[in-house]
């Protein structure tokens, strides 16, 4: 494939990726995205690790439970418009039309606000009571419906704003708004350390923590990033042009059309991510949900350097395709994805070696350590190493306009996962669905990488020669 297609281009667009402009967002988002990673998960691993200490392990797993409720409220009501609003303005602001780029934030936030008010009502009057007493059966989320349907309104509107400012390639913001239940897109650095320092404070002064206690507070952390981010996005969005022209209209349909195949995409990932989680809860304990989440809170590690470049990557991808830059957006993204690959099988090395010590050091029952709890993080370990050495097939599937083919293959590997969680949960527990969702997931990353070879001619794994990393020499691109 040419490196090149014929394509009206602005006078702007001829030093918007030069070579150290796109080294220095690269570095610059980079940086940013290391930050919110690595300090979300530690965050995310204290806050675990402190609820062990001051609620039971059925409770632990029932707040693990909600987390999970609460993304897939987000992401429905959110109705994919998160990565539309990445693609959308990344492309209009590349292809200098912020007029465009205007109206295309403003679509998005009237449809996202239409999102939340559905979403969260419905699980308030109709789907919260079949979700906690009908498919749980957990007592210790009865009573809990009006909370989380509050938080499920604060999740959508996060998720939105944040992307946004990705779409400026604004990473920083990206990285510190967002929430708690979507830290797999934003980082939601600033909910998380409110949340953490909240807890932390309570226990300190002897107050009595139970589980409503930290819904209250993670809601309470939550509010206070929305404000921010909407504070923030709204000058912004004020700087660009005040309307675009005839030429360049933007449809709800338009929006629509481009979200609902993320939407889609979306709705699937949560399964294989978020559906071993449920069917553990509905054929388990809640205690054996406490150990199998805080084993697999561990695996960001493994995935953190693919979640690093994932973050940086997604307004890149959209301007570099829409301006015909191919072999350089080749080379780009499997240089990053050879970095990520080497620190994530040292992790996995590490976790074989040292992984029940390092459970036992950072949760306070023996429960959490366990032979069980050490096979669920080598299991899901091992798959997400397939996954970073897969790189950013499914980004770059998402962003150069083939997400309709990417949402076909999650589809066909669904049933398949359906299937093994099911029957491994019901023999192995824990340890079962781990292998389920192991090698459902392995399987999709690798249909991913040839899907993607196929659909933009670029492949997207690990390089295994040091070609990706040498300067080529200066090409018209």
């Amino acid at each position: 494939m040419t490196d090149e297609r014929p394509r009206s281009e602005s006078p702007v667009l001829g030093g918007l990726l030069s070579g150290s402009s796109l080294k220095r967002r690269l570095l610059s988002g980079s940086i940013w995205a290391v930050t919110g990673r690595f300090g979300g998960a530690m965050a995310g691993i204290l806050t675990a690790s402190l609820l062990t200490f001051v609620i039971s392990p059925k409770e632990v797993g029932a707040y693990n439970l909600v987390l999970t409720i609460v993304s897939f409220g987000a992401l429905v009501g959110a109705l994919g418009l998160p990565k539309t609003v990445v693609r959308l303005v990344a492309e209009n602001m590349g292809l200098n039309r912020s007029g465009r780029a205007r109206r295309v934030i403003y679509t998005v936030l009237g449809l996202g606000v239409v999102g939340t008010l559905l979403t969260s009502l419905a699980y308030y009057l109709v789907i919260g009571d079949l979700i906690e007493e009908r498919l749980f059966d957990s007592p210790l989320l009865l009573g809990l419906t009006g909370l989380i349907a509050v938080w499920i309104a604060i999740a959508i509107v996060q998720e939105i704003t944040a992307e946004t400012f990705r779409g400026f390639h604004d990473m920083r913001w990206a990285t510190l708004l967002g929430g708690l239940a979507t830290g797999g897109k934003s980082g939601g650095l600033i909910m998380k350390l409110i949340l953490l320092g909240i807890l932390t404070l309570l226990v300190v002064t002897g107050a009595g923590v139970d589980l409503r206690t930290v819904m209250l507070v993670s809601i309470g952390a939550g509010a206070v990033s929305v404000l921010l981010s909407c504070w923030l996005l709204y000058g912004r969005v004020a700087s660009l042009g005040s309307k675009a022209t005839e030429e360049e209209p933007v449809s709800t349909r338009d929006v629509l059309d481009d979200a609902v195949p993320f939407l889609g995409i979306a709705m699937t990932a949560f399964v294989l991510q978020a559906g071993d989680i449920w069917i553990l809860g509905a054929l388990d304990s809640d205690a054996a949900v406490a150990v199998y989440v805080n084993a697999s809170k561990l695996v960001t590690f493994v995935v953190m350097p693919l979640l690093v470049v994932n973050l940086v990557m997604p307004p890149i991808v959209a301007e570099m395709y829409a301006q015909g830059r191919m072999a350089r957006l080749e080379r780009t993204i499997r240089a990053f994805s050879t970095l990520a690959g080497v620190p994530a099988l040292v992790v996995l090395v590490g976790f074989m070696v040292l992984g029940k010590p390092i459970l036992g050091l950072l949760y306070n029952q023996d429960i959490y350590s366990s032979n069980t709890a050490w096979l669920v993080l080598l299991i899901l370990s091992a798959a997400k190493l397939v996954a970073v050495w897969s790189g950013s097939c499914g980004l770059v599937l998402q962003f150069t306009g083939h997400q309709a083919s990417m949402l076909r293959v999650s589809l066909l590997t669904i049933p398949l996962f359906f299937v093994l969680a099911i029957f491994a949960t019901m023999r192995y527990g824990p340890v079962g669905v781990a292998g389920a969702a192991a090698l459902t997931t392995s399987l999709q990353n690798v249909i991913m990488v040839l899907l993607a070879k196929r659909k933009t001619g670029m492949w997207t794994h690990v390089s295994f020669s040091l070609s990706p990393f040498r300067k080529s020499p200066p090409k018209k691109d």
